[in-house]
């Protein structure tokens, strides 16, 4: 009895090294030299919802230029005319930079002109894409130097995946 009962012991740990040594992280197999699969984040053309689009991109050197690669992605224009880009056209970017797991973003004033819906949806789109890189887990925003404030005059720190409830980022 006591060996069966070992034997079942056994089994079951084999059994949960199994289902552990299967289950591989999305930021782990996102995050190597040659992308196929990244997720880059668009808008519908009426901007109410966020469209996630795999798309290869090749994602080479440290943090930094990596997150200006996908920052670069996201300021192009699609090739679809159903979707667009979650940064405005004539929003510029006058700086980034990567500390620790945060990434700090620095748009132009221009950035204070764009409605409260896009505001919402470019800063979702730009937090899921480059959240996706390894030990990226926040993206701080400021606009000309100054800490991004949200509509009731706070500012609004850094975000993650998790600052954007789904009830109100619609997603396809």
């Amino acid at each position: 009895m006591k060996k069966r009962k070992l034997c079942m012991i056994f089994l079951l740990c084999l059994a949960l090294m199994t289902l552990v040594a299967g289950c591989r992280s999305k930021k782990e197999t996102n995050d190597q030299g040659n992308q196929k699969g990244t997720a880059i984040y668009y808008t519908n053309n009426d901007v109410t919802k966020l469209i996630m689009k795999k798309e290869n991109v090749k994602l080479e050197g440290n943090q930094q230029q990596k997150v200006k690669i996908l920052l670069k992605k996201l300021q192009q224009t699609p090739k679809s005319d159903k979707i667009r880009s979650v940064i405005p056209k004539r929003i510029m970017i006058n700086g980034v930079s990567v500390n620790t797991n945060i990434v700090e973003i620095d748009f132009s004033t221009g950035y204070k002109r764009i409605s409260e819906n896009r505001d919402l949806i470019c800063r979702a789109g730009i937090v899921y894409t480059l959240t996706q890189l390894k030990d990226i887990n926040y993206v701080s925003f400021s606009i000309s130097g100054e800490p991004m404030l949200d509509t009731d005059g706070t500012a609004i720190g850094a975000l993650g995946r998790d600052s954007f409830v789904f009830g109100k980022l619609p997603m396809k």
